[in-house]
């Protein structure tokens, strides 16, 4: 069964554009729909959201953490929050390749008897932006895992909806940006892969939240490099040229319609 209508070209694979807008659906349907989305702020780095500390290390983490739960509206939902060993990047130069030994995922979200633990890579203390979007990630799973009804895709694709969750939350911006990192420096060239969803998946989400809210993608211009604000604007333009929030809506009030007794 096609639950989408597409045309000849799409933003992303169809099955994937499917699945995002069903989640979406699914959000809206057990979270409060549009309002409670438009309850979340578009949270983006500034002192306005980040208010700058003069903490180190773990300190700096926790101080960065608070802000975190504090933007997801979870400031009082209880965990403790430890860092990971510090991992290998992969590293390449003219005569030598280097992979990670281990691939510990850059955060992780568990229980520890009754008690929720967050972790985050130690490294990332001096990258905030990844920083917040690991921690984002880490805060939607312990958001669905209160939540008993299961996403669409099921176990397979929980990382990917957590992943989309954090976009929902408002920190889609971070998650974007984060998400693929290739740099170089004296010793050469380094790359890191954070999160499940690819680029152009992360910026889908990101223009249907945008969308949902009326506001408009210039206004993260400052934060997204060129290339990202231009695939961000282009899927913009199709949500709105495919009417996708509109679609949206009317599953959600056929959904409803369904459940309601007869």
């Amino acid at each position: 069964m096609t639950l989408w209508p597409f045309g000849s070209t799409s933003f992303l694979d169809p099955d994937d554009e499917a699945w995002q807008l069903a989640l979406w659906c699914w959000f809206l349907g057990q979270f409060g729909g549009i309002e409670d989305v438009r309850r979340s702020p578009l949270v983006l780095p500034t002192r306005t959201f980040f208010p700058p500390t003069d903490k180190t290390g773990h300190a700096r983490a926790e101080h960065i953490f608070a802000c975190v739960k504090k933007l997801a509206r979870m400031p009082d939902w209880p965990c403790r929050l430890l860092a990971q060993p510090r991992r290998a990047e992969l590293l390449v130069n003219e005569s030598t390749v280097l992979k990670p030994i281990t691939h510990a995922p850059a955060g992780t979200f568990a229980f520890d008897g009754d008690d929720v633990v967050i972790t985050y890579e130690e490294s990332a203390i001096n990258d905030p932006g990844q920083l917040i979007a690991t921690l984002a990630h880490e805060l939607a799973h312990y958001l669905l895992h209160n939540w008993r009804a299961q996403a669409p895709g099921g176990e397979e694709l929980h990382e990917p909806a957590t992943d989309v969750m954090t976009v929902y939350m408002g920190f889609g911006l971070f998650g974007a940006a984060a998400c693929f990192d290739f740099h170089s420096d004296d010793t050469g060239w380094r790359w890191q892969r954070h999160g499940y969803l690819s680029q152009r998946a992360w910026l889908f989400a990101l223009a249907i939240f945008l969308e949902l809210r009326n506001e408009e993608a210039s206004m993260l211009k400052p934060f997204l490099k060129s290339h990202l604000l231009s695939d961000l604007n282009e899927a913009v333009r199709y949500a709105r040229k495919k009417e996708l929030i509109a679609q949206m809506m009317r599953t959600l009030r056929n959904s409803a319609g369904a459940r309601a007794p007869g």
